[in-house]
């Protein structure tokens, strides 16, 4: 769990290394939106929190219809925390980097970077539940395997997308997430032939309020406290 939740961390440190080969200004355009990756990733990883907690007991407790519907709903939850991050970034990523900076390259090369990384946060906030699932039944090493393939992929694509493609910054942020949509995809593929204390339902499947405040009364917490340092490092920027 401590090396999955590094790797996440250095998907932002591996697109600076790339993009500082560009120019100042593009590796300063990924640095700036290193807030609103750590932000996806608490937001993600505290909601997983409570999704283990809850998963975790109901299994103990040989409630396998609750675990279901708890691994179902985290599923919901993360789709909808992905939705809500894909319309603020596609409004307001350009507003988030003018805050920071007038210089117009930093500006325009950091809204595109953030632009995809949040439009196409799916892949991100499905992989990191799907690992949590994961985990709470003990196959932590699976979960690990889909952030080491995600971050190999992204690492191997960044330098084809910066400079063979020519896509800069936009490169680094098109590897990042393609490298984040391969981990969910292995997961899924993981969770439904490894674990097979939980069935997940999707079909007819329809939002369950008790699950969802069980699962926030857990999480939320975890959620502001993994955001404080995202909130820190943008007001210092």
């Amino acid at each position: 769990i401590m090396l999955s939740m590094l790797v996440q961390a250095l998907y932002n440190i591996v697109d600076s290394v790339f993009v500082s080969r560009i120019s100042e200004n593009a590796l300063n355009a990924v640095s700036l939106a290193f807030p609103v990756q750590n932000l996806m990733i608490a937001v993600a990883t505290g909601t997983g929190v409570g999704i283990n907690a809850l998963l975790s007991k109901s299994l103990g407790q040989k409630n396998y219809e609750r675990a279901n519907l708890c691994a179902s709903n985290g599923i919901f939850l993360g789709l909808c925390s992905a939705a809500a991050f894909a319309v603020a970034g596609g409004l307001f990523a350009q507003t988030f980097f003018l805050v920071q900076t007038d210089v117009a390259e930093i500006v325009e090369g950091g809204a595109a970077y953030v632009r995809i990384c949040t439009v196409c946060s799916f892949g991100l906030f499905v992989a990191i539940t799907i690992e949590r699932l994961l985990q709470a039944t003990g196959k932590a090493i699976y979960s690990m395997v889909t952030q080491m393939v995600g971050a190999v992929i992204n690492i191997v694509f960044d330098p084809i997308f910066i400079f063979v493609f020519d896509l800069g910054v936009a490169g680094a942020a098109w590897a990042t997430v393609l490298g984040q949509i391969v981990g969910a995809a292995l997961g899924i593929y993981f969770n439904a032939r490894k674990n097979t204390e939980i069935s997940l339902r999707l079909r007819g499947f329809r939002p369950n309020g008790g699950i969802i405040r069980r699962i926030y009364s857990v999480g939320l917490p975890s959620i502001i406290m993994a955001s404080i340092g995202s909130a820190m490092t943008f007001g210092l920027n």
